[in-house]
């Protein structure tokens, strides 16, 4: 991302992170008050570790028990490592010439009809985001539509829209994505049933706007900068055995890594995974044997992802005969290509891993103060306070492990359901511009779209999603 000051707005967030850990005295949350345990200054070695200690972070507490097995759910490091393998798979593919076959195809059916392809890109993003919810399967398929859409003669910021923005928009709106509407119901007993109509009116209201927004907004002048190479077409290949081992491999990881316990509270998926392991032929543990340390299903984490797109990069390999030169050139251009982005995303994280490794009292300050002197409404003191935590931490299941205890304990039933849906909105909203917003970061590297262009053309609509949902929620919350 050239020029975009990306760099400059990223150590502000940090100054401000260290600033207010030195000036505002932390607080803790026990027994249902705020209790000021003192400053808890980051020090120079909390500011200079941080961005290494990503590499040994796992911020979840979050355990499921199922047969006095304990199952962690999250390890934030793996996500570098989807997305350099998702470029090394991209490369593979491109030496087959089967996928450019298969691209080629594809532009020419809807050469005449783009409309309808990009529409239809951005309506796959959103519903696969707000149902499934996996945010770095979405990645891994992100590319393809890319090169179609590039192929069409799309412009970079109309091909970012329909693509990451939309998965984005989707997961504001989560119905029954597992990383948003999952969290819900694991950490606040929200279930995906509840206000489901209300979610769903505020599904559409939202997915309309953005809709309209992206047809009628004058897009931001950019570089003339090439995004793909020219892809090598074979005719005499068929792309038939890419696509069937496409569908089987992501059938399969999203099975895997949708976490079935969260969003329903059901165990079959993590129970048919142990009956596998168990499973033994004359005494003999061949299950887990041949399985090996596989990550439960249900709790696939970008570990298991990667190590699975490694395995159908070399299926793909095997099948259409590519030499060990092939192969070895595909790493090395796909890690490369993927390179910038995996850069930003782990840089991005920083401030999430400043707070959560060395303590984030002083948000419970900050907190405190709006719950006693700004409002006594639960929509204005949680859109406040996610605007300020959507600035600094990218995931919202940070954010929940974080303020759940104070959600929990402050409010009531009725209350506790619209702090949550104004907590989810506003972190969602947020996260069209944060810089800490990694995988809003990770695709404008990808598309090399500069950061304040993409704010100069995005920040009409994050005012008008903000103003309208504020407003209906505080509606809500006055009735």
């Amino acid at each position: 991302m050239k020029k975009n000051n990306l760099w400059k707005i990223l150590c502000i967030v940090v100054v401000i992170l260290i600033l207010g850990s030195w000036f505002i005295p932390a607080s803790s949350f026990t027994n249902g008050t705020f209790q000021t345990i003192g400053h808890e200054p980051f020090g120079i070695f909390d500011i200079l570790l941080a961005p290494f200690q990503f590499f040994n972070w796992d911020f979840s507490s979050m355990q499921l028990y199922i047969d006095e097995t304990s199952v962690r759910a999250i390890s934030y490091a793996s996500i570098l490592l989807v997305i350099l393998t998702t470029g090394v798979f991209y490369a593979i593919l491109k030496k087959t010439g089967a996928y450019g076959k298969l691209v080629n195809g594809i532009v020419k059916k809807f050469e005449k009809r783009r409309s309808i392809f990009l529409i239809g890109t951005s309506i796959f993003f959103i519903l696969f985001s707000a149902i499934v919810g996996l945010k770095w399967v979405a990645f891994i398929l992100i590319p393809f539509f890319i090169t179609i859409l590039w192929k069409l003669k799309y412009s970079r910021v109309s091909i970012f829209s329909a693509t990451f923005l939309s998965y984005l928009i989707g997961n504001m709106v989560s119905l029954t994505g597992t990383e948003v509407a999952g969290i819900n119901n694991i950490v606040y007993g929200y279930a995906v049933e509840n206000d489901f109509i209300l979610k769903g009116l505020l599904f559409l209201i939202v997915v309309i706007m953005t809709m309209i927004y992206m047809n009628y907004k004058r897009e931001p002048l950019l570089e003339k900068e090439e995004l793909e190479e020219e892809i090598p077409a074979s005719p005499r290949k068929s792309f038939l055995p890419i696509i069937g081992l496409c569908l089987l491999f992501f059938a399969m990881i999203v099975a895997a890594s949708y976490n079935w316990y969260y969003v329903f509270n059901s165990t079959l998926v993590t129970e048919t995974y142990e009956d596998l392991v168990a499973t033994t032929v004359s005494n003999y543990p061949i299950g887990k044997s041949l399985l090996g340390q596989i990550e439960p299903f249900g709790y696939w984490s970008g570990f298991m992802v990667s190590a699975f797109l490694c395995l159908l990069s070399l299926a793909i390999s095997f099948v259409y005969a590519l030499s060990k030169k092939d192969i070895v050139e595909s790493v090395k251009e796909g890690a490369l290509r993927m390179a910038k982005p995996a850069f930003w995303v782990w840089i991005s994280m920083t401030a999430m891993v400043l707070l959560t490794k060395s303590g984030s009292g002083f948000l419970l300050t900050i907190f405190d103060f709006c719950y006693q002197h700004v409002t006594s409404l639960v929509t204005p003191l949680m859109g406040i306070m996610n605007v300020i935590l959507g600035t600094f931490i990218g995931d919202y299941q940070a954010v929940s492990q974080i303020f759940s205890p104070v959600l929990i304990s402050l409010f009531e039933e009725a209350n506790l359901a619209l702090a949550i849906l104004t907590t989810q909105f506003t972190h969602g909203i947020m996260s069209l511009i944060a810089p800490t917003s990694f995988f809003l970061v990770a695709g404008l590297s990808y598309l090399k779209i500069p950061y304040q262009k993409w704010i100069s053309y995005v920040w009409k609509l994050v005012l008008l999603l903000f103003l309208t949902l504020f407003m209906i929620l505080l509606i809500i919350n006055l009735l």
